[in-house]
């Protein structure tokens, strides 16, 4: 097959070994939001803080603050945009990935949409009273607009007004906006994203793809519909029109695809401290290679929280608590640490420390 490389001695923990060098988690080479996030494809999002670690381990001399400064001035943008939850992408993506994504999620939703009585004229007026509130660059959060759908006799309960927004964003009607104290706004899409060229469905797929492949390779073609959302056939159309440009192997019976662009991780221990729904580990389909140190023991919801990465592999959990003067780290390892890998470790809990601006405590 075109694209297939001779690649027979990688095994399921040089899978995982190699998505760590794709991700930029090993050696990170970007310092800008935006280029990571485009590289990516897009970030998994729906854990503002959680989402925030997830770019900042990918980044060059990054902190919290930066990141907020990122999404307020809309470097990056915080948007429904792959399947149902939010995800952080670069602005000149949003069009065409909502354009080629929108119609799916919208699939997605159509039964609680039909089950709260979410209808096409529901939708069109409330997209109305929204361009009127927020024009002249208004920022207004969700407390400041549900009253004036509630005046123009829509409900505004919890399910409908987050799914009037959210179909508000898959329109292109807004997007995010900087936070106001805790509270995320929302701004009009077309005064504060500048317009770029539009691109046809089949080079959207193409483009989305090879985004998918070259950043979160080695992957399947199922692990790559189940994260952009679209169905297998999508996918693999996507995926034929770039074969060329990739390398795939056979581990353990299915079929992995990546860059040509051979990436050797570093000899060198590994530790990190991933947050929840990070992209090492919702990114996938199957994400049981993951957990081959400990024999899959973690249940799913449980193995998308934070997890402490070894060497590519899952070998604990672990939590934080926001205290008054610093951050307590509560460790939970299911597999020893080896000695050779405490330097690691500590680097991980610094770069944390570093990112928050906080000083960082153990239990």
């Amino acid at each position: 097959m075109k694209g297939t490389t001779n690649l027979t001695t990688m095994n399921a923990f040089d899978i995982t070994l190699q998505r760590l060098q794709y991700q930029h988690l090993l050696t990170p080479e970007f310092r800008d939001p935006s280029a990571l996030v485009s590289w990516m494809g897009a970030v998994q999002a729906q854990d503002y803080a959680a989402s925030k670690w997830a770019i900042g381990q990918r980044l060059k001399d990054i902190t919290e603050t930066m990141l907020d400064d990122a999404m307020g001035n809309w470097s990056i943008i915080r948007t429904h945009v792959l399947r149902p939850t939010w995800h952080f992408v670069a602005p000149q993506d949003l069009r065409w990935m909502l354009e080629l994504t929108a119609p799916r999620i919208k699939a997605f939703c159509s039964y609680n949409d039909n089950r709260w009585g979410i209808t096409p004229a529901m939708i069109s007026k409330s997209h109305k009273i929204l361009e009127k509130l927020l024009r002249d660059k208004q920022q207004l959060n969700r407390l400041q607009i549900a009253p004036a759908l509630r005046e123009a006799g829509i409900s505004t309960d919890e399910y409908r007004l987050g799914a009037l927004l959210m179909h508000a964003e898959l329109d292109r009607i807004i997007c995010s906006g900087p936070r106001h104290g805790k509270q995320f706004t929302y701004v009009l899409l077309e005064e504060h994203v500048a317009p770029v060229a539009s691109l046809s469905r089949e080079a959207s797929l193409a483009t989305l793809a090879l985004r998918y492949f070259t950043s979160h390779g080695p992957a399947t073609l199922q692990d790559y519909a189940w994260w952009s959302g679209l169905t297998i056939t999508e996918a693999k159309r996507g995926l034929d029109a770039i074969q060329d440009e990739l390398v795939s192997v056979a581990v353990d019976g299915k079929t992995y695809w990546m860059s040509p662009d051979q990436q050797h991780p570093a000899a060198q221990p590994s530790v990190f401290l991933l947050p929840a729904f990070d992209e090492f580990t919702v990114a996938y389909k199957k994400r049981d290679i993951q957990q081959l140190l400990i024999n899959g023991s973690l249940p799913p919801m449980a193995s998308l929280g934070p997890v402490i990465v070894v060497d590519g592999q899952i070998t604990g959990t672990w939590k934080r608590s926001i205290r008054k003067n610093d951050i307590l780290l509560e460790l939970q390892h299911f597999q020893p640490l080896k000695k050779s890998h405490q330097p690691a470790l500590k680097a991980a809990i610094q770069q944390y420390s570093d990112f928050t601006g906080s000083p960082v405590s153990l239990k």
